[in-house]
């Protein structure tokens, strides 16, 4: 069970090459006031399920289901398109990053 929210998300962003969590309180309606945890928002920021496990301690226990969907999805990734590449290469340069909540 993860700790501190029964609203959860985790996922891959296979286009920017990373994970991705968020820890909400439950207890908070408005889910802007209610983020807690925002991590793996830059390209290439949480690049393996155990970097990702590793981040969230303290905050969230990924159930093991959720860590097996994970770590499958990551092996059947492709490599990114040419204009994936580009894309990212865009976004990188931008410097533009979403806030975490922390």
């Amino acid at each position: 069970m993860w700790k501190r929210t029964a609203r959860r998300r985790a996922t891959t962003l296979p286009n920017l090459q990373t994970l991705f969590a968020q820890v909400f309180d439950p207890s908070i309606e408005d889910d802007e006031a209610a983020c807690l945890l925002w991590i793996g928002t830059a390209p290439e920021a949480i690049p393996t399920v155990a970097v990702l496990q590793a981040q969230l301690a303290g905050w969230a226990t990924i159930p093991p289901d959720i860590v097996d969907r994970l770590v499958r999805d990551q092996q059947a990734a492709t490599p990114p398109t040419p204009l994936q590449q580009w894309a990212h290469q865009l976004l990188h340069n931008a410097g533009e990053r979403r806030p975490d909540c922390t």
